[in-house]
Parts: C-alpha cells; sequence; structure tokens
C-alpha cells in the first residue's frame, strides 16, 4: 500500500472495499495512478448470448473516469483532458464513498422525464458550465485503496464496485448488469428507446483500447462527423453539412436538418462563427452556394438509420456537438 501514508493506513483498513478488493485474485499493490486509457466496446450487429456474458444498458453521454484521492475528485473525458470544474453537483458524493482513494469508470448523462439518457440536454447543462442534472453511473473500478483492480475479472470488479457504492444516492448511480439473454435485453432495451446495449466477458480483465471484450450493441446507427460547414435557406438556419474522414480527405457524408432544439442551434453557431472560412475542407468538393464553410474542427454527434449507396446518411438527426473528443 505505497500510496497510502502510514498516518493514514489505520483508517484504510477499516473499509470494506478496499479489504475485499486486496483479496482478489490479480489484485496489485501499486500507487495512485494518472489517468488511464480507458476500455472501448467494440460495435457488434447483434449482442452475443451465453453464460460467458453479461449485459448492462449502454447510456447516451459521455464516458468519465473519476479519481477520488483525499477528499478530492477529479473527472476525465475519454481522451484525458480535465474537466472538473464542470462536474462541481458531483463532488460532494464521492467524498462520502468508503474509500482513501479510487479511480472509477463510467459515463455522465442527463435524464429526461422517463429517466432515459438525453445527450441534447447533457450538450446544454455542459455548455452552461454544469449542471445539478447530471447523474454519474458507475460501471467499473479499476483501482482502489492502494491496489490496481484492472487484472481482476469483470464480476470480481464490479462485486467490489458494489460494495463501494451500495449507499451512493442519486446524482451517483451504480449501473446494474444482467446475467440474461443478450437479444432479449437488447430487444427490451430498444423497445423502451434506450441507446442499447453492452455486454462483457465476465471473466475479462480492464484492457485499455478497443477490444473484443466488450462488445456494444445500439439500437440506432451513431456516428461523430466533423462538420464542414452550416446550412442557410435566406437568413435561416437550415441544417449542417457533414464530412467523415476518408483515406486521409474528408468526403461528404451528408446534410443534418433535424434535432436542433434552440438552444443547440445557438451554441453551435456561437462556436461556429471563429471557424468560418471561405473555402470548403470537403474532397471532393460539393455545391452550396448558400452554406458557411468551416474549419474541420466541431465534431458532431449524429444518429441515423441507414447508408445510401453513395455513403450519404439516412433520417439522420442531430444529437450535440462533441466536446471531450
Amino acid at each position: 500500500m505505497r500510496s497510502v501514508p502510514k498516518s493514514k493506513r489505520q483508517y484504510v483498513r477499516n473499509f470494506a472495499p478496499g479489504l475485499r478488493a486486496a483479496k482478489l485474485k490479480g489484485a496489485k499493490g501499486a500507487p495512485f495512478p494518472k489517468f488511464i486509457e480507458p476500455s472501448l466496446a467494440t460495435l457488434a450487429e447483434k449482442p452475443p448470448s451465453g453464460e460467458r456474458w453479461v449485459h448492462e444498458i449502454k447510456f447516451d453521454g459521455y464516458r468519465l473516469q473519476i479519481h477520488v484521492k483525499q477528499g478530492e475528485a477529479k473527472f476525465y473525458t475519454r481522451r484525458g483532458y480535465d474537466w472538473t470544474p464542470r462536474f462541481k453537483n458531483l463532488q460532494a458524493p464521492l467524498w462520502h464513498l468508503p474509500t482513501y482513494g479510487c479511480v472509477l469508470d463510467g459515463e455522465v448523462i442527463v435524464p429526461d422525464d422517463d429517466g432515459v439518457s438525453d445527450f441534447g440536454a447533457l450538450e446544454s447543462a455542459l455548455a452552461k458550465g454544469g449542471s445539478h442534472h447530471l447523474v454519474f453511473y458507475a460501471f467499473d473500478l479499476l483501482y482502489i485503496d492502494g491496489f490496481d483492480v484492472r487484472r481482476c475479472t469483470l464480476l470480481d470488479r464490479k462485486l467490489v464496485l458494489a460494495e463501494l457504492m451500495k449507499d451512493a444516492k442519486p446524482p451517483l448511480m451504480f449501473s446494474e448488469h444482467l446475467e440474461v439473454d443478450g437479444k432479449q435485453m437488447y430487444r427490451d432495451a430498444c423497445k423502451m428507446k434506450l441507446e442499447g446495449v453492452v455486454s462483457k466477458v465476465v471473466t475479462g480483465t480492464y484492457q485499455s483500447g478497443r477490444s473484443s471484450n466488450w462488445s456494444k450493441t445500439t439500437c440506432r446507427k451513431r456516428e461523430t462527423f466533423v462538420v464542414a460547414g452550416i446550412a442557410y435557406k435566406g437568413n435561416k438556419f437550415d441544417g449542417i453539412y457533414l464530412g467523415r474522414e476518408q483515406d486521409g480527405a474528408l468526403t461528404y457524408a451528408g446534410k443534418v436538418e433535424h434535432g436542433f432544439s434552440a438552444e443547440l442551434q445557438r451554441d453551435l453557431e456561437r462556436k461556429a462563427k471563429p471557424l468560418l472560412t471561405p473555402r470548403q475542407v470537403l474532397s471532393p468538393q460539393i455545391k452550396k452556394p448558400k452554406a458557411k464553410w468551416l474549419k474541420p474542427v466541431l465534431l458532431a454527434e449524429v444518429e441515423y438509420r441507414a447508408l445510401t449507396g453513395e455513403g450519404k446518411l439516412r433520417h439522420p438527426s442531430f444529437k450535440g456537438i462533441r466536446e471531450d473528443l
């Protein structure tokens, strides 16, 4: 327990989650880590089935890695950006967790009136510098009280995580997993208009980067695109033009006209203003005389049903601008 000062070790021994973690096969004594590259799920056409897998709800939010240490919490995006100032409402609940220090992996969301995660509402909340509506769902544990548990099995990590969070209350939540048929859970998730399902190997260790241990199946296709330009009809906002990186170039992926609330539109145009450029970045170029072209900086999260034969999006809907990537 090299990361815990001698003066504090007597208190650490009293924390049940840390005691349980210390006994796990694969747990290794280690100093408190810096940002850890997260484990990423591989996109699948259908969810796997069998006793080898458990399944969790896929949330429509931002991936967060939270470092809780000595009464302070730091929040890191998927790429390792420190976004701590944006999550003030989550600080206090984390201080009450029974641990000297831990690293949590999970998703921050804003639920709608039915409890379903709403990516647009999350974007709006973060644009205002945070919100009391933010909720964090913890689905994995990477480190706790002097022990790196990434080499432990998924179920062992989640047992300790459940112990750690058993008395936690909103906005801090534990993401339950279900030992059910993956295909049935996926059908149920789509009927409930959820984002989809994440399936995980029960004996799998925590592997940074994309691996086959985690699989995701979405109810609608979803992708992140470059915002190449803004469409106008007269002086009225009429959507955005998207680009997809392909063979070193930015090719046209289609136009999105739906999914823009007044607030999301204003935020998009505000962020786009300093990026205006007279020359479009798409290759080959497209003819849109009333477009306002942008430098390829903004990233848009877009849902769609399918692709046309030319690779354009069918029935796309704007979900928000991604700042975490």
